[in-house]
């Protein structure tokens, strides 16, 4: 076993050697890990990794294969949208353990920290003492295991999954409900907890997603069209669309689904105007070899940057809110005109990478397809915060267009309106999101670009933030775009 000491290497360093020890079939260990932050982050080898110490954010996060063993207690995200291989923590978990994992197993001895499991996809998460508020939060699949207490608000929108409790089941979440645990279930729970020499308990309690949210039953009715010039009195905002819009939503008991274009009239393309004569424009056939166009972004901080043969970049549209040739179709067009294309949320498809040139892979709250493996194959990677056609508000995808290839790449239940989060599960502020950067970082060897994706509001506030954090170039999405 190859010892890796953090009292002398930088957390990055001694990734880079983690990562190069792993493809060898080396095991590591981690000794003064004092509590750093990243620690095994982008490992995608099967080998072992014992920490010595305390970790802390995002132990083992972004990884596939590997086996950690953390000593003593980690931070936030432990296991952050892992894949295969397994984490065993000695003491407590911070905040959102087992976030967003897609089939690893995860064992805290300790008690977890509130939101355990969020947006979890596959795999095992086994907390022997207690849980706090808000486990299993909107977790799409997979199963949690609480051997104490199960904190309040448990199972809160989750869309799927099981959570098994034998301690005192304090409050069930929305849409949450308890049922019985066959014995099939109850083998399979012994089996797990004998492989990690846990002892089981006499029984379980087992909550599931009570199924009245999954699909919504009351239709959303046609709205007139109002054209936007139309408003009422001296308001701009408190226009007729906006009061229909209104009452529309209490009718239903939900945000609108269908959109019908922006309140106000906004300024446009259409709007500029040019000082000089242009009734010679077009004369010189020749004029578009005569201005060079190229541009690069994203290599201020020493990523690989995007070259762009102009100015432009394809907007970030999903595959899901666009069918599979209509991706495909973009991503080619994008190859032919020499700019960059983005997957939207909805994860990366073979076919949309394969006909890209130049591809930006974007994550956000529910971190649906998100992967190391993507992240990877991606040219830059996009953090999502807000669109301009829906700033502040999660997403929506009817249940007729989640079929099970979609379902596939996003980890998640076919057939379901799939509901995803307003916000990252693991950035509640700037700070936050320093971090989150970085880990990216980490796990792409800080040659990918990482951007920002904004609905236009503060802009000078927000774009200074961005700039702060550290990205390496901000998208800001007016108010006039759309989304599936």
């Amino acid at each position: 076993m190859v010892s890796l000491d953090l009292a002398q290497l930088s957390v990055r360093e001694a990734n880079t050697r983690l990562r190069a020890l792993g493809e060898a079939g080396e095991d590591v260990e981690i000794l003064n890990p004092d509590a750093r932050h990243h620690i095994g982050v982008g490992l995608t080898a099967p080998v072992r990794v014992n920490v010595r110490g305390s970790a802390g954010y995002f132990c083992a996060g972004l990884t596939d294969q590997a086996h950690f063993n953390v000593s003593h207690n980690v931070g936030w995200g432990v296991g952050d949208n892992m894949y295969s291989g397994s984490v065993v923590v000695g003491g407590n978990a911070g905040a959102i353990p087992g976030v967003a994992i897609r089939g690893a197993e995860i064992v805290i001895h300790g008690n977890m920290g509130s939101r355990a499991g969020q947006v979890m996809k596959a795999g095992t998460l086994c907390c022997v003492g207690n849980a706090n508020f808000m486990a299993g939060y909107m977790m799409y699949g997979g199963r949690i295991i609480i051997l104490g207490d199960s904190g309040e608000r448990l199972g809160e929108d989750m869309s799927a999954g099981e959570i098994f409790v034998a301690g005192r089941v304090e409050d069930l979440g929305s849409d949450a409900m308890l049922t019985d645990t066959d014995q099939a279930e109850l083998d399979s729970l012994h089996e797990f907890l004998d492989r990690y020499d846990i002892k089981a308990p006499m029984g379980f309690s087992k909550v599931v997603n009570a199924g009245t949210k999954l699909r919504y039953g009351t239709p959303e009715r046609p709205m007139r069209s109002i054209p936007f010039q139309s408003f009422s009195g001296a308001s701009f905002y408190w226009n007729p669309k906006i009061q229909e819009d209104i009452a529309i939503k209490s009718q239903s008991g939900r945000y609108r689904i269908r959109g019908y274009g922006g309140a106000r009239p906004l300024p446009h393309f259409s709007d500029i105007g040019f000082r000089k004569n242009l009734a010679s424009a077009g004369a010189d056939r020749n004029v578009i070899d005569k201005v060079s166009m190229d541009t690069e972004i994203g290599g201020i901080n020493g990523a690989r940057p995007l070259k762009l043969s102009m100015p432009v970049m394809i907007a970030p549209m999903s595959y899901g809110a666009l069918s599979r040739s209509t991706k495909q179709a973009i991503a080619l067009g994008s190859a032919m005109s020499g700019i960059a294309e983005n997957t939207g949320e909805g994860g990366m498809s073979d076919a949309q990478r394969d006909a890209a040139g130049q591809l930006i892979f974007q994550c956000l709250g529910g971190r649906l397809g998100w992967n190391i493996h993507d992240m990877r194959r991606a040219d830059a990677l996009e953090i999502y915060i807000s669109q301009g056609a829906k700033p502040g508000l999660g997403g929506q995808l009817m249940a007729k267009k989640v079929t099970p290839e979609l379902a596939k790449i996003r980890g998640i239940p076919a057939g379901i309106d799939l509901r995803s989060p307003s916000r990252h599960p693991d950035i509640l502020g700037a700070d936050d999101l320093v971090i989150k950067i970085e880990e990216f970082r980490e796990a792409t060897g800080y040659e990918l670009p990482v951007s920002v994706k904004l609905g236009a509001g503060r802009i000078r506030d927000d774009i200074k933030i961005a700039a702060k954090d550290g990205f390496d170039f901000v998208e800001l999405d007016g108010m006039q775009g759309s989304t599936g």
